[in-house]
């Protein structure tokens, strides 16, 4: 009886083993089947692609406009403090201040810190020298990356605690002296939430700016199935605008044409009428009236 009892639990371990091969099996016919229609250049195909295509360059630009909306606020976040670290009244032109681009260059480390940190966890593709890096290496890379990120993430908490504190002695150099009660509220761990979130938003923000590597590997690559898309529909409405345009043309030339044959008819028959009554009558000789006569 235990022997059966094994037997059974083995058979029913085979039998979960083969439906779940006879799943794999029937997955694999699909894949070879749109392999088969893709080799064909069938217009089912090509369409079912350009529609996946499509539908992944949406759904990128919709997470990568997200993240801007992030970038944007890590921006804000750290744009003041940096001010006061390389000075307000800096500036690499007429209009573009050295902190604000301080800043940008700070968040463009963190994303690209982002990339190289997928890329080596082999999540995305976008450096393939990464991606065949031997493992050693590539884990020196993971580490690497990752001590980067999280010193650059503490270096945006850090600031965002500073424009907190700059933002606080601003205030208190507005408010009036007699505002003792103000002050004293002021002082209460209530007023320190805000500062809290926002060196926890500093710290989250560069991590969450690191995931960017996904939505933009699948918005590269189905960027030039949907550009070539629209470029062919692109070339087709030139091709009907400007066949439209050559009809419109050809049609209008008509009627110039018909419009100048009725114009031009009046002046040719009054030069006809005019050449007929100026016209010599012939002269007739004498041998001529002899023969009639």
């Amino acid at each position: 009886m235990p022997y059966w009892r094994s037997l059974d639990k083995t058979m029913k371990q085979v039998d979960r083993k083969v439906a779940d091969l006879q799943e794999s099996a029937t997955a694999v016919d699909a894949q070879m089947e749109k392999y088969k229609q893709i080799v064909k250049k069938t217009d089912r195909a090509e369409h079912a692609l350009t529609v996946s295509a499509l539908t992944q360059f949406f759904i990128a630009t919709l997470v990568l406009a997200i993240a801007a909306g992030g970038a944007l606020i890590n921006f804000k976040l750290i744009a003041l403090p940096m001010s006061e670290m390389v000075g307000a009244g800096d500036y690499l032109t007429a209009s573009l201040r050295t902190s604000e681009v301080a800043a940008l260059v700070i968040i463009l480390l963190e994303a690209s810190m982002g990339l190289f940190l997928m890329d080596s966890l082999r999540i995305t593709h976008l450096f393939p020298r990464i991606s065949n890096l031997n493992d050693r290496t590539r884990r020196r890379m993971i580490w690497i990356s990752l001590v980067l990120l999280v010193t650059l993430a503490g270096i945006e908490a850090a600031l965002a605690l500073m424009r907190d504190m700059l933002i606080a002695d601003k205030q208190a150099l507005l408010q009036s002296l007699a505002a003792s009660q103000a002050a004293a509220a002021s002082d209460s761990w209530l007023s320190r939430i805000p500062t809290i979130g926002q060196m926890v938003l500093g710290f989250i923000l560069p991590f969450a700016l690191a995931f960017v590597a996904i939505p933009l590997e699948s918005f590269i690559a189905s960027a030039r199935t949907v550009g070539g898309a629209a470029l062919v529909m692109l070339t087709r409405a030139l091709a009907v605008v400007l066949r439209i345009t050559g009809n419109v043309i050809r049609q209008l030339a008509r009627v110039l044409a018909t419009l100048y044959d009725i114009v031009i008819v009046v002046p040719l028959l009054v030069e006809r009428l005019m050449k007929n009554g100026r016209a010599p009558k012939p002269r007739v000789t004498g041998f001529e009236a002899g023969e009639r006569s």
